[in-house]
């Protein structure tokens, strides 16, 4: 049919049967044109009332197949050939398609996406048969928009969940366990473990997990890389680069770890590096269930976790060093001061609610202060940080050891018998009796300690009269020989009659010119000094001898510069020993710098409010600012809440 004349002939058949021909481009196309291929090379265009298009469509993008009534292709054209549903062996009502199929023969089109294709499904009448007519599409990308749609959401997912639990915990080990969880479920992971290192000379502790076992945990519970690698996490905290193997088995070192510890089957691992600049802070390690086939598609998520989580940690291990600076003493390293009242306050106000015991252990290292002479600061630092220790070590988990001040500490017990407490005391007695400090020269010197026992309620139901109460027991621990605990007998109220100090006599030692000015500093002073004695949880024999300071404090101040001869007279009367050690003092610096080098808590506590409250008295705290290595920064910031102060 290739000669001209049998093409017309063609056409006048198909004109005669109702189908319309066009003969060349200036034709009016009225349907649907279709190209038809005939011998020779030529073609026909056919102007078809429906669309029938197939043959000229990419038989590799679009296919057909012609169904029976039992499912079993009749014919298949185009991408249908490629597919094993209907490559007759078996029936599609056999296959996934099964729904589909069966409601094409109920006369119901329908449409299905899977594994990369969509199939179109619909009944039609050949004859006396009735089939299903299938149209296939190639759908891989639909496919890839699917997969790309449910990563971002699902990442978007992971983000949320995670960057909620980040901002809800402020404190470092909340926020590691609550990461671990919220990242675990939220990406479907079978474990995931998390090491963190508070500074930069520390190790790599595991601060939390999820997914493994105690076993394989306590393999891995620290992370030293400087003393060699022996897990895919200190490899990563030692190169600070990120690791990811497709499978726990690819790799030796988690075939030996974490392919034996997870209690799901593990899959893929990823570890990556938790840095703040080019400092490491952290280790996060991911591992993927096995057949999790999106695991490996997540990396840019992990890296994104990543980031977020390491300036979260960063954030914590600041708030929670500013934390400690506040609340710990910077020498010992155990609770301050301030931590100790503010402790001691809760529990037993707790005590009350609940109608427990309370007990309240007061000690002081024996001799402290001729071996500090005889010794050096330094030595006696280290005695001190010897005795904490002692303390860290010996007390209950849930007890709060403190350093009062100086070489004299102090521990809290809540919901403790006198017996129980007793007991624990003679414990920290007994071992830092065994203590031995070995001297530049080699000598060993042995330590000791002498310890005052009170207990709410039996001896006294306010933090104050408790403290006090023990202090007083611990006097008489000292007076009786040293290195022994004494408990505090009867109830301490029958006592606070007794005055610290005689006011009185200390005011007639006053000249007339020297009482006018310890009248005028104890009108400025006065506000200030309630308010520093109760944030500082001060005692009655505190307050007492604090009061007593401020009287003579512009008096002894002025002896000292120019009047040798009254300072003489003031230092022998008897009623100034109680204060000499404080006003000796005025002059020391906090940082070091003072007369006597002495530093810090060194100083005694009552010299260095002392000179806290005549700063403010004198020049409303000015010197604060100009001058802050004077004085105690626990002090100043009692004071905060004064407008003047601020």
């Amino acid at each position: 049919m290739s000669d001209q004349p049998s093409l017309d002939r063609l056409r006048k058949v198909l004109t005669e049967l109702g189908v319309r021909t066009i003969d060349d481009r200036t034709d009016t196309v009225v349907g649907f044109p279709v190209v038809v291929p005939i011998s020779g090379g030529q073609s026909i265009c056919l102007d078809l009332p429906q669309p029938a298009l197939l043959s000229t469509l990419d038989p590799d993008a679009v296919g057909v197949a012609i169904l029976d009534h039992l499912g079993f292709t009749r014919r298949a054209w185009g991408l249908a050939k490629d597919l094993e549903f209907f490559d007759g062996k078996r029936s599609a009502l056999d296959t996934e398609l099964a729904a589909l199929i069966e409601g094409a023969y109920r006369e119901t089109p329908g449409a299905l996406y899977l594994d990369g294709y969509r199939f179109y499904a619909s009944g039609i009448n050949l004859g006396e048969a009735f089939d299903v007519f299938v149209l296939v599409t190639d759908a891989h990308d639909e496919q890839y928009a699917r997969r790309q749609a449910s990563k971002t959401a699902r990442s978007a997912d992971v983000l949320r969940k995670i960057g909620k639990a980040l901002t809800m915990n402020q404190t470092l080990q909340p926020l590691c366990v609550a990461a671990v969880h919220e990242i675990a479920s939220a990406a479907e992971l079978a474990a995931v473990l998390m090491w963190v290192r508070e500074a930069d000379d520390m190790p790599l502790e595991l601060s939390a997990s999820v997914g493994a076992n105690r076993h394989g945990t306590a393999l891995v519970q620290r992370l030293d890389p400087e003393r060699g690698v022996t897990c895919i996490a200190e490899l990563v905290a030692a190169r600070r680069e990120p690791f990811s193997v497709r499978s726990v088995h690819e790799n030796i070192m988690t075939a030996e770890l974490e392919a034996k510890i997870c209690y799901l089957k593990p899959g893929a691992v990823a570890v990556l590096p938790l840095t703040i600049g080019d400092r490491l802070i952290g280790v996060l390690e991911l591992i993927g269930r096995d057949g999790d086939t999106t695991f490996g598609e997540n990396r840019d998520l992990m890296a994104t976790v990543a980031e977020h989580l390491s300036l979260a940690l960063n954030s914590a291990i600041m708030f929670e060093n500013v934390e400690r600076l506040a609340s710990f003493d910077p020498l010992t390293g155990i609770a301050n001061h301030r931590a100790m009242q503010d402790f001691l306050h809760r529990r037993l106000a707790e005590a009350e609610r609940t109608g427990t015991e309370l007990g309240v252990v007061m000690l002081d290292v024996d001799h402290f202060r001729s071996f500090n002479e005889e010794e050096g600061h330094d030595a006696g630092d280290e005695v001190l940080r010897m005795v904490t220790e002692v303390l860290r070590t010996t007390v209950r988990p849930y007890d709060l050891p403190a350093r009062y001040g100086g070489e004299e500490f102090t521990v809290v017990m809540p919901g403790v018998g006198r017996d129980a407490m007793l007991q624990v005391a003679e414990r920290i007695r007994e071992r830092i009796q065994e203590l031995e400090y070995v001297t530049r020269s080699g000598r060993k010197r042995h330590i000791t300690a002498s310890f005052g026992c009170a207990l709410y309620p039996a001896t006294a139901k306010d933090p104050p009269a408790l403290l006090k109460a023990a202090d007083v027991a611990l006097f008489r621990a000292k007076r009786a020989g040293r290195n022994r605990v004494v408990f505090y007998e009867g109830v301490f109220q029958e006592e606070r009659g007794n005055p610290t100090v005689d006011l009185e006599s200390l005011w007639n030692l006053l000249t007339h010119e020297e009482q006018a000015n310890a009248e005028r500093l104890a009108e400025l002073i006065d506000p200030y000094t309630d308010h520093v004695c109760q944030e500082l949880g001060l005692s009655k024999s505190q307050e007492q001898i604090l009061a007593a300071l401020i009287l003579v404090a512009p008096a002894y101040r002025e002896a000292s510069k120019s009047d040798p001869h009254r300072l003489a007279e003031m230092e022998a009367c008897t009623e100034f020993r109680t204060l000499l050690p404080s006003l000796s003092s005025m002059n020391e610096r906090w940082d070091g710098e003072g007369p006597s080098s002495l530093k810090g808590p060194h100083i005694p506590l009552l010299g260095r409010i002392l000179v806290v409250l005549l700063a403010f008295a004198e020049d409303k705290g000015a010197t604060f600012f100009t001058d802050p290595g004077r004085f105690d920064p626990e002090i100043i910031a009692s004071m905060a809440e004064f407008d003047d102060a601020a």
